[in-house]
């Protein structure tokens, strides 16, 4: 039942949208953040950016806040750090890059302006590029149990950390299996491929000394040879998850995605390969988001604008 559901509800999607392709439709009226962002180059070497993004209610702007990045390089040109400032803050927020000898990015660092490592990457590279193999990140734990200001005010922090192993034949990675802080596995995805495309991923997850088979995605490549659409199925046929792609020529122009049973949805919009629209729903806060794009013309991001509202219906 499950199963006929989600397929439904993709459908009405797709075909309700067909004549709409490429007519991302924004309504500014409902408008209630926008950022707009400049860059700074030194010959095709991007030395700053800018954000300032507004707040804005009844079609008035009532906040507003900036953010400045610098870039700085070392003498091969290697991006190795992004210092980062808003104006509400004392100190700035840090972004840091180590390479190897062949100046391959190895780990790449987050701190933020209160001094925290909120994330730390590691990366190898495999046959078919570059893995994180190793991350660990850092998030403020909210106890809603006490007064949300309170709990906000009473810095908790949480630390996540996993390390990913893949394994390959024949320069194909057959699988990837998640380990925990205490070298527990924690999910495992094995991969089947036909003449080196992935045709089949299992997802599994390990509790104690059980293995469980979470769902099974399958890949189409009829429309596209890069971007396939896909399904997946859990143990009971019902369908988990589904993308379908709408293409003009060889070019996407939209991507229509289902997630946990139809819970979570996205409608993306394209047009000349840039993102310019967006619809995201959450069936279980009953929410939906539409985010809209623009671009400078050299491909810089120029504009975002967004807005949220009580999901009624479907996208």
């Amino acid at each position: 039942m499950k199963q006929t559901l989600i397929i439904i509800f993709v459908l009405a999607l797709v075909t309700g949208c067909k004549e709409k392709i490429q007519k991302f439709i924004f309504d500014s009226a409902k408008m209630s953040t926008m950022t707009k962002y400049s860059y700074k180059y030194d010959l095709d070497k991007l030395e700053s950016s800018k954000e300032i993004s507004y707040t804005i209610m009844f079609g008035q702007i009532v906040d507003s806040m900036i953010t400045v990045t610098n870039y700085e390089y070392d003498n091969d040109g290697l991006l190795k750090k992004e210092i980062s400032k808003s104006d509400f803050e004392e100190t700035p927020s840090l972004v840091l890059y180590d390479y190897n000898s062949n100046d391959s990015l190895m780990s790449k660092f987050k701190i933020s302006s209160e001094g925290d490592t909120t994330l730390w990457d590691k990366y190898e590279y495999f046959p078919d590029g570059k893995k994180t193999v190793f991350q660990r990140i850092l998030t403020r734990k909210i106890d809603f149990n006490q007064d949300f200001v309170k709990s906000m005010a009473d810095k908790k922090l949480d630390t996540i950390q996993t390390v990913n192993e893949y394994k390959y034949e024949n320069g194909l990675c057959k699988s990837m299996t998640e380990f925990d802080s205490r070298a527990n596995p924690i999910n495992k995805v094995e991969y089947d491929y036909d003449n080196d495309r992935i045709q089949k991923a299992t997802f599994i997850s390990f509790h104690s000394s059980m293995e469980l088979t979470e769902k099974i995605m399958y890949y189409n490549y009829s429309k596209s040879k890069t971007q396939p659409d896909f399904y997946s199925l859990d143990l009971n046929k019902d369908t988990v998850d589904l993308c379908i792609n709408e293409f003009d020529n060889q070019d996407i122009v939209l991507k229509t995605e289902v997630f946990n049973y139809g819970q979570f949805g996205n409608k993306t919009f394209y047009e000349n390969g840039k993102e310019i629209g967006l619809i995201s729903i959450d069936k279980n806060a009953s929410f939906k988001m539409t985010e809209s794009y623009s671009y400078f013309e050299n491909g810089d991001l120029k504009e975002t604008k967004s807005y949220h509202e009580e999901l009624k219906n479907t996208l």
